[in-house]
């Protein structure tokens, strides 16, 4: 078997905008769903936990603030 040598030059890709825009939604998506499902988490604890009281309103209080600061984040635009 002879081995044959490369010649030498850059494999350069280029995105397409479709591409790039299908990785910008798909990054947004991750940061809106790295929010939310810790949010989900507190509201299944605060009513389903056998925890204290203060506990489980301090779990859900944090997880109504938790959709909004999620919205903003995905929607962020690429800066």
């Amino acid at each position: 078997m002879r081995w044959r040598r490369r010649a030498e030059g850059f494999d350069i890709v280029t995105r397409t905008e479709s591409e790039q825009r299908d990785d910008e939604i798909a990054r947004r998506r991750r940061h809106y769903l790295s929010i939310m499902v810790p949010c989900l988490v507190l509201v299944v604890f605060g009513f389903y936990a056998p925890a204290p009281t203060p506990l489980r309103v301090a779990a859900l209080v944090v997880a109504a603030v938790l959709p909004p600061i999620a919205a903003i984040v995905g929607n962020a635009g690429s800066r």
